[in-house]
């Protein structure tokens, strides 16, 4: 009886370090975060952005001012759970029949994700939608969604934007975890507006990103770590990592696909790219850059870049009637 209770004592008392950890995982990973960290701030590029995290940094924070001074306009929307987001926008040279929507990466902001692209998207003459993800910036949210709530948050916001732009081809155009979300999103019913996705670096599934992370990258079993987190995650964020995965989105879309990822991207390696890629069944492109760690295939493949999404749009948009 004795050994019985200490037996059941020791598997109680795991069972709460293995929470434990998972409530930590949470509020460290998933929950909002108050300061966005970043070498602009004084923090250093994480070694999962290697080899060209440096670089990129460099390359990008000249721009951000800049960018963060433009005269935007904004516009709000309220989530399916009752979450106010926010967007910001630039409207494009009059009569432009096309617009984007920008969707960033996690714990980032339209400037670290797409302040160097502006002076080229501008030259285009489009109108220019830049989301606050849920549990960013100026959105609310307490949890941060990772596609899987995300990818509702796009669909709303196609309706919304297509109500602010009507008559225009709208692009998504996302960076990581943003990419992953107008992945995910590309199977839900999106305005009739929408022509066509531009995914930078986007993960299948939040699964499959944080078993590459604890078991490839940081050498832990994945099993059971990543279950507990996944447990924790849904009793408190309110969704699993495997209810959205970029692949099964695209085996479903009707919509073409432009695809880019580095060869050195650490967070979505290059297998798990092709793997989206090759689901898509609608016309799609491909740009793999050479060289180039995550999200710095603009940086590394400046021309490639631009003429892939000219050509994508160009081809894709709606005729103008």
């Amino acid at each position: 009886m004795k050994t019985v209770i200490i037996v059941l004592a020791v598997v109680i008392a795991l069972l709460f370090i293995c929470f434990g950890i998972g409530y930590a995982f949470v509020f460290l990973i998933i929950r909002r975060q108050g300061t966005l960290q970043s070498p602009e701030t004084g923090a250093e590029s994480s070694e999962l952005l290697e080899p060209t995290g440096n670089a990129l940094w460099a390359y990008n924070i000249p721009k951000f001012k800049p960018f963060r001074e433009l005269p935007f306009e904004s516009a709000d929307i309220i989530s399916f759970d009752g979450l106010r987001l926010h967007a910001d926008f630039l409207r494009g040279e009059p009569g432009t029949k096309v617009t984007m929507i920008f969707c960033h990466g996690y714990k980032s902001e339209a400037a670290f994700d797409f302040a160097a692209m502006y002076d080229f998207y501008r030259s285009l003459g489009y109108n220019l939608v830049y989301l606050n993800m849920r549990a960013h910036g100026k959105s609310e949210g307490k949890y941060i969604g990772f596609g899987a709530l995300d990818r509702f948050d796009v669909q709303m916001w196609t309706k919304k934007i297509a109500e602010l732009f009507p008559d225009t081809s709208i692009f998504l155009h996302g960076m990581s975890m943003g990419a992953a979300s107008i992945l995910q999103s590309a199977d839900l019913e999106l305005d009739p507006h929408v022509c066509g996705i531009i995914a930078d670096c986007g993960f299948s599934s939040t699964n499959e990103v944080f078993r590459n992370l604890v078991g490839g990258l940081y050498h832990l079993p994945a099993t059971p770590f990543v279950d507990i987190f996944e447990a924790v995650n849904r009793m408190t964020a309110g969704y699993g990592f495997s209810d959205a995965d970029s692949v099964r989105s695209m085996e479903k879309s009707r919509l073409p696909l432009a695809y880019i990822c580095g060869d050195c991207d650490r967070y979505v390696p290059l297998d798990m790219a092709m793997r989206i890629y090759n689901a898509c069944v609608q016309d799609k492109v491909l740009l793999i850059a050479k060289g180039a760690g995550h999200a710095a295939s603009f940086m590394t493949e400046n021309e490639k870049y631009k003429n892939l999404i000219t050509e994508f749009i160009n081809t894709h948009r709606k005729e103008d009637e």
